[in-house]
């Protein structure tokens, strides 16, 4: 039931157009889908909203935008201005007159929750900027709230105030249930690993920031790389002591003995000033000292006299009111801040909590944090995913289950009943099955060569929360091979969820399993999609994965538009290659984050914009039990680097987004990227679609990160690339194009991974292995096509080449694969099964049309819903 459940909700959100849509074909010409700051409201006008309650945003004053925010021609405007002086007002109605069943507010934030869920019907908003008394409104915006009864209605910030505790401590256990948690902790493996922790804390010397190793900084050529590494080398000492002293309080909570009270005080007020080390650089240092000032106030309050307690509040108040400052009136507009969505705004919302009533700035961040979280998160669009990737979507663990934990525990209310969770519970899973490399997307991909501890923690906390089957199965099949597999993430800063064990006495739910699950998934918003063979055996299980996304190659995303990932037995094959250095190292910006590093195309040699300008979408897909389809469209992704944002941060560090190094403008009109899963074969087809406004060359690319490629140009049809896996799996790759190719293989970078920032505690820098690079260029045409079959299989199973017969068609896999691949006539492909009843086609400017178990399924391209 669940399967089929599947099936169909891919069908409709794959094929029901737009209702002013009169061409299966959509056009864009939008500079970004996505923008750095919010740059329109949110409800749109006309947005239905019918899942979750209503959430008035708009965006800041032009003054007050950040850079790399879209200005609209009024650049000249932009000042530095005060945001604790920022106001705004809101107003709604059902009456678009507002006469009738006004609300007004004033807000000081360009967001606003209304305490009451809004109830089914049309309403009329606007919300307005206030300066100097004068308000200057908003035109009249229109949303119709559905009348679901699954919506997400959270409490108001007022009722769960009303919750918090007058006595301590009250964040990491309720005082009132201290006693029946120690005694519901005793046969769990967590308190013991906490209490193993905490006696070897106990028998060791605390390290200083005396010990931040500054060897290096006489070495490194621009501030840019100091700040980098003095922010690595402090956070070496600071993270280390932190998790040490974090251990011994936790020890404390679940035991009350008093030697750990005593080191953990000790501890706290030895490091509570230690960022103002000049060494000591970073928002995560700042913020972790505020997380154990708040600890141990919470926790200790009763044992701690009142100078002591004193003394924490105005640390806590300090650090507390700086990462205020730097969020107020920023972080609810921006597209993606990492740091502050990953750690510091849940350690803030801890703190402010933990001094509530006792604190007066305490009063304003519970409001901001709580009403941002309703506002924003727990994700930035719908689908679930991650558009960062998967190597910093685990650093956002502790925050996205701990906080609305929190919240739950107060109020009573499920927090996680969110849908978005449910939708996150997919990505968590198809971006990355059980024992495989992940999808291989977004900076530091390549470290995640199986589904680490916090990852595994992250869906067992889903699992109990949500129910989810598929999750549950998941964390059962890692811990058979496993048992203690999550003691690997204890007291991991970002991802280690034992706490939330020792409070959840939930177990896992049975039911379904990965078994039952589609073989693919899209995530449309987001912009990514996987697709595999064999849930059930990971050894014999070929997967690829693609992404074509409107959050272009921002934050820790890459451009990597309409680009694919293939792996065999959880091991990347053809996949993107370079090495995450640093943010904007050069080797990272020019080899990791650039388009030449990935599985795509280039255009006269470039490649696609650094920013949200360098853009891609998925207009349609389809998920079926016997052939899968995506289309990705990059066609407005190329082109010179024009974010503010980011050419500033290349300028700082010397890195030239010049013609040399891989942008400049390019005539490209459009680049669609067919992906049709083949069933259960291991074989896929690729089809891209290519034309420019002028003749240009286009260049199609493979990486592989294991072993070399070979190439073979015997057959005068096609070029043949295997990749191999290093682990007993093979992808090979058949390309058919418009005309001749020029190939080129090597395995150099085109800028060197020198590190210059990853030591390890003894000073050694690791050293990055080069990778393998395959290009095919062609000639000059304004209209080009590439047609790829690629047979991921087993080494030991050799792969049997494509069949062409005699009337053009190409037989693979028990597949007949009709395409044209000529410069003349419409770009086409239409393929059949020869042993079920299966087919797909497709015809340039037309629908794709599925046959499957007798139905047809007919798709024209759909945005995806998105906001900011």
């Amino acid at each position: 039931m669940k399967r089929n459940l599947f099936i169909a909700l891919f069908f409709f959100a794959a094929s029901v157009p737009l209702q002013a849509q009169q061409s299966p074909f959509i056009r864009l010409t939008e500079t970004s889908l996505m923008h750095e700051s919010r740059a329109t409201p949110s409800p749109l006008d006309k947005e239905v909203v019918n899942d979750r309650f209503v959430s008035f945003q708009w965006p800041l004053p032009l003054e007050a935008r950040p850079e790399g925010a879209p200005m609209d021609g009024f650049e000249h405007l932009v000042k530095k201005v005060d945001k604790s002086k920022l106001a705004y007002k809101i107003r709604y109605a059902q009456d678009a007159d507002f006469k009738k069943g006004l609300v007004q507010a004033d807000t000081r934030w360009p967001f606003f929750n209304p305490e009451k869920p809004l109830t089914p019907g049309i309403w009329y908003w606007q919300y307005g900027y206030v300066d100097n008394g004068q308000t200057t409104w908003s035109k009249v915006l229109q949303v119709t709230v559905g009348d679901s009864k699954q919506k997400f209605c959270p409490p108001s910030l007022k009722a769960l105030l009303a919750k918090v505790p007058k006595t301590h401590p009250r964040v990491w256990v309720e005082k009132e249930n201290w006693h029946s948690f120690i005694g519901q902790s005793i046969n769990k493996p967590e308190r013991q690993w906490y209490l193993e922790r905490a006696d070897k804390v106990l028998a060791t010397p605390m390290k200083s920031v005396k010990d931040i190793n500054t060897s290096q900084v006489k070495n490194l050529t621009n501030q840019m790389q100091i700040n980098s590494y003095l922010t690595r080398e402090s956070r070496r000492i600071i993270d280390a002591e932190e998790s040490n002293t974090e251990a011994v309080i936790r020890a404390y909570i679940l035991t009350k003995e008093k030697k750990y009270a005593d080191a953990a005080v000790k501890r706290v007020f030895t490091m509570m000033d230690w960022d103002k080390d000049k060494n000591v650089k970073g928002d995560f240092n700042a913020s972790a000292l505020l997380s154990l000032c708040s600890m141990a106030y919470d926790t200790f309050y009763d044992q701690l006299s009142d100078a002591q307690r004193k003394q924490l509040l105005n640390a806590i108040k300090e650090k507390g009111t700086d990462m205020y400052k730097h969020f107020n009136n920023y972080l609810e507009n921006h597209i993606a801040e990492n740091h502050i969505w990953q750690m510091t705004l849940r350690i803030l919302t801890m703190a402010a909590f933990s001094v509530y009533g006792e604190l007066p700035e305490a009063d304003i961040w519970t409001d901001y944090c709580y009403n941002v979280w309703l506002a924003r998160f727990p994700g930035l669009n719908k689908d679930g995913g991650w558009h960062n990737g998967d190597s910093y979507f685990t650093v956002n663990t502790r925050t996205l289950i701990e906080v609305p934990y929190f919240y739950s525990r107060l109020t009573g209310f499920d927090y996680f009943s969110d849908p978005w969770y449910e939708n996150n519970v997919m990505y968590t899973i198809f971006q990355q099955p059980p024992f495989s490399k992940s999808g291989g997307n977004g900076s530091s991909h390549q470290n995640v060569a199986r589904p680490n501890s916090i990852r595994i923690g992250y869906l067992d906390a889903l699992a109990k929360l949500t129910g989810n089957t598929y999750a549950a199965d998941f964390v059962r099949r890692t811990l058979v091979k496993e048992p203690d597999y999550m003691k690997k993430a204890l007291l991991n800063k970002p991802g280690d969820l034992a706490w939330f064990r020792l409070q959840c006495n939930k177990p896992l739910p049975e039911g379904p399993g990965l078994t039952a699950l589609p073989w693919g998934y899209v995530f449309p918003e987001t912009g990514l999609a996987s697709f595999q063979t064999n849930w059930d055996r990971v050894g014999s299980n070929a997967m690829w994965s693609f992404r074509s996304s409107p959050y272009g190659s921002t934050s820790h995303a890459l451009a990597n538009q309409n680009a694919f990932n293939t792996f065999y037995g959880g091991k990347p094959i053809f996949y993107s290659s370079g090495h995450h250095i640093e943010f904007t190292d050069a080797h990272s910006m020019l080899c990791h984050r650039a388009t030449r590093g990935h599985n795509t195309i280039l255009i006269n040699g470039m490649g696609q914009r650094i920013g949200v300008e360098g853009y891609g979408w998925i207009p349609r897909y389809y998920a079926g039990e016997k052939i899968g389809y995506v289309l990705g469209d990059a066609s407005n992704a190329y082109g010179k680097v024009t974010s503010p944002l980011w050419l500033k941060r290349g300028e700082q560090s010397e890195v030239a987004y010049t013609p040399e190094n891989g942008w400049d403008d390019v005539p490209l009109k459009t680049f669609r990227r067919h992906i049709v899963h083949l069933g259960n074969t291991g074989y896929i087809f690729i089809y891209d679609e290519l034309e420019s406004s002028e003749p240009a060359d286009y260049t199609f690319m493979l990486h592989t990160v294991a072993e070399p490629m070979t190439v073979d140009q015997n057959n005068g049809k096609y070029v043949h690339v295997q990749g191999l896996s290093g682990r007993g799996g093979a992808s090979d790759a058949y390309i058919f194009s418009s005309g001749a190719l020029q190939t080129d293989t090597t395995s150099r970078f085109f800028v060197p991974a020198h590190n210059w920032l990853r030591a390890d505690d003894k000073g050694n820098f690791k050293k990055y292995p080069n990778h393998w690079h395959f290009m095919a260029k062609s000639e000059k045409s304004k209209v080009y096509r590439f047609a790829t079959i690629i047979n991921t299989h087993a080494l030991k199973h050799p792969a049997k080449a494509p069949e062409i017969l005699s009337d053009g068609r190409i037989k693979a896999g028990g597949w007949l694969i009709s395409v044209n691949v000529k410069t003349e006539g419409n770009a086409q492909f239409f393929i059949r099964s020869t042993k079920e009843s299966v087919s797909i086609s497709y015809k340039a400017g037309q629908e794709t049309v599925v046959n499957e178990n007798g139905y047809e399924t007919r798709m024209s391209d759909v945005l995806p819903e998105l906001e900011i």
